[in-house]
Formats: C-alpha cells, sequence, structure tokens
C-alpha cells in the first residue's frame, strides 16, 4: 500500500526584492562581468563567485522556482568545448560565456523596466476608477 506524502511547498520568493532594486542587482552583475572581461585571463573562481552571486541575485528577484536562474548561470559559450583544450581556447570559451550572460542580464533588466512601467500604468488607472 502506498502512502501518501506531502510535497513541502516552496516559497516563490525569498528574500524578494522590489523591480527598482532588481534592476539595480542586474546592473551591478553586468558591470562586475564586464569587470571580468577586461581583467583576463578570466580566473575560474572568479567568474564562479560572480555565478553564485547571479544566482543569489536572480532568486531574490524572480524567486526560487525560476527557470531564468539555471538558464543564466549555466549559459554556455559559442565555442566546442573538449577534454584536454588549450587554455586559449577555454579563455575564449569563458569569455563568450560571460557574454551571453551579459546579454540576459541585460533582457532581464528591459523585462524588470517594462514589467515597472506596466504597474506604474494600472496604478494609476486604478486610482482614476
Amino acid at each position: 500500500m502506498f502512502r501518501k506524502t506531502k510535497l513541502k511547498k516552496i516559497p516563490q520568493r525569498s528574500e524578494s526584492v522590489d523591480i527598482k532594486t532588481g534592476i539595480e542587482l542586474l546592473h551591478e552583475q553586468t558591470e562586475e562581468a564586464e569587470g571580468l572581461l577586461n581583467n583576463r585571463p578570466i580566473q575560474s573562481q572568479d567568474h564562479e563567485n560572480w555565478n553564485n552571486t547571479t544566482r543569489e541575485y536572480l532568486i531574490k528577484i524572480y524567486g526560487p522556482t525560476s527557470p531564468n536562474i539555471e538558464t543564466i548561470v549555466t549559459a554556455p559559450g559559442q565555442s566546442a568545448v573538449w577534454m584536454g583544450m588549450s587554455d586559449a581556447v577555454h579563455e575564449c570559451y569563458e569569455t563568450s560565456s560571460i557574454e551571453n550572460k551579459i546579454n540576459m542580464l541585460e533582457n532581464c533588466i528591459v523585462s524588470l523596466k517594462h514589467k515597472a512601467k506596466q504597474s506604474k500604468v494600472e496604478k494609476s488607472e486604478n486610482r482614476i476608477s
């Protein structure tokens, strides 16, 4: 006989932030990523630390179950990857991965700005009604 077990409910947002703060956090991360790109060679630990901070920020903005989190943090680079690749090839891959992540974060910023604008419109319509 099977027992029904209760699934733990995952909170939609943990330590969530407002849209304005979310935009600021994502701007901060894009600037940090640009810093990584400007200080080559990119250190794997620096990239990992950046990914971890980005993950934390995305959770605060979108909630822990958002697909945006893994999509952005695990975004691949544009070049092929293989065992024993040279440092130069690895550097090229890391660079293109970070560039992809910057583009995704910039798209998130645009989306959040649109959401903020839409929210303002809805609030003003509610006041008029």
